[in-house]
């Protein structure tokens, strides 16, 4: 019994680890909760970035510049198609953002993806019309 105990507290120190939001940025996963996505995520061998959301970590939210105070956690289904000006932007399924204890975050593309090229931007379903856009890190 007394080498199950030190093994018991060595995977919850490990489980709790999940849930700090740097591991959870560093590695690119979801925490639960409004506003678990991370900053970063990967797709296609790439990273996306998006500045509103960092899993909870305080420093994203004191590295914001006023500008990105104001703007909003998320935009609506609606809002991406005024944004990217038709209506009704076909969005791809490309990937999911893992999330721990809930269901994955759906990673799409606006349209068709043509074989070995490269998005620049990259939509997560953060929660029922909740959109994030992330964009390309580093250089094409």
């Amino acid at each position: 019994m007394r080498v199950s105990v030190p093994v018991l507290v060595v995977l919850g120190a490990l489980g709790g680890v999940a849930f700090i939001p740097k591991v959870a940025n560093h590695v690119g996963y979801a925490l639960p909760g409004e506003k678990g996505l991370p900053y970063r995520v990967h797709y296609n061998g790439r990273d996306y970035r998006s500045d509103v959301t960092c899993a909870g970590a305080r420093w994203c939210e004191d590295d914001r510049t006023p500008e990105q105070r104001v703007r909003p956690y998320c935009t609506s289904r609606a809002g991406l198609d005024r944004a990217r000006g038709s209506s009704g932007t076909r969005l791809v399924k490309v990937d999911d953002v893992f999330a721990l204890f809930g269901p994955s975050h759906p990673v799409f593309t606006a349209g068709a993806l043509p074989a070995g090229e490269t998005v620049t931007t990259v939509i997560v379903e953060a929660s029922a019309d909740c959109y994030l856009t992330y964009t390309l890190m580093g250089g094409p």
